[in-house]
């Protein structure tokens, strides 16, 4: 049961999101979704990237002269990615404070994306199934929906159960994992201790994913409508249960 003492994902973690994810090489993701849209034929620079968080790839997006829009459930999130527009001074980005699982667009687009292990924290297969019928409602014909899962692998054998401690710039983060083997569920109880001003703040969040079997993604992506190709992230090798993280690109 979720404790009291832990906020819900992606709220009070928002200002330190972009800290604690320093390690991410964020470029390297962005070309490599360039590459597919290019294996792809996909020419047309508009692109909706779901779950879209502090807007780190939908500014590099941008920079790559996308017309960008996102869509996020949490307006903690969602501020962020603001004001790193405003920052950056190329006006306001086109953002839409909604949940994933259902959403539609005034038009149709070419280019979905859902990153960083995003669709994991839909922990229901009634729930994913949702959102790609969403996506695929969303698509231009001849469209693409690109995105990342972590698998049974990554979440039962990389992260178990155990305990990480880590040190990022002034944050000192606790992540505290668990992984129910019935129902391929991970729970994460975040700490962070957080040094500012000469004082410390603690923020604590509770997290959730849930692996799928790969054959399933694949039978829930057909079912939609969609063509699928799964990758071993970052490459163009089929993905295996063995990989910890994987790359789908669903045509339309």
């Amino acid at each position: 049961m979720k404790s009291e003492a832990y906020k819900p994902a992606f709220t009070k973690i928002a200002p330190y999101y972009d800290t604690l994810m320093s390690f991410v090489n964020y470029p390297a993701w962005v070309t490599y979704i360039e590459n597919i849209l290019a294996l792809y034929n996909i020419q047309e620079k508009r692109i909706f990237d779901l779950a879209c968080g502090t807007g780190i790839c939908l500014d590099l997006w941008s920079k790559r002269g996308y017309e960008v829009y996102g869509l996020d459930k949490s307006m903690d999130m969602l501020s962020v990615c603001k004001e790193r527009f405003i920052h950056m001074q190329r006006g306001s980005v086109n953002l839409v404070n909604g949940d994933m699982r259902h959403f539609a667009f005034s038009s149709k687009l070419p280019i979905i994306t859902c990153l960083y292990d995003s669709l994991n924290h839909l922990i229901t297969v009634d729930d994913l199934f949702s959102c790609l019928q969403s996506v695929y409602d969303t698509l231009k014909r001849g469209g693409i929906f690109i995105f990342d899962m972590n698998t049974i692998h990554c979440l039962r054998d990389e992260w178990g159960n155990s305990d990480f401690y880590r040190r990022d710039s002034n944050i000192d983060s606790v992540w505290s994992n668990s992984f129910d083997p019935v129902t391929y569920t991970s729970t994460l109880k975040l700490t962070l201790k957080i040094q500012e001003n000469g004082a410390t703040k603690t923020v604590n969040e509770f997290h959730q994913e849930r692996g799928y079997r790969l054959s399933l993604i694949k039978d829930m992506l057909a079912k939609v409508g969609f063509r699928v190709d799964l990758y071993r992230h970052l490459t163009f090798e089929p993905a295996q249960e063995s990989d910890l993280r994987i790359m789908g690109a669903a045509e339309k």
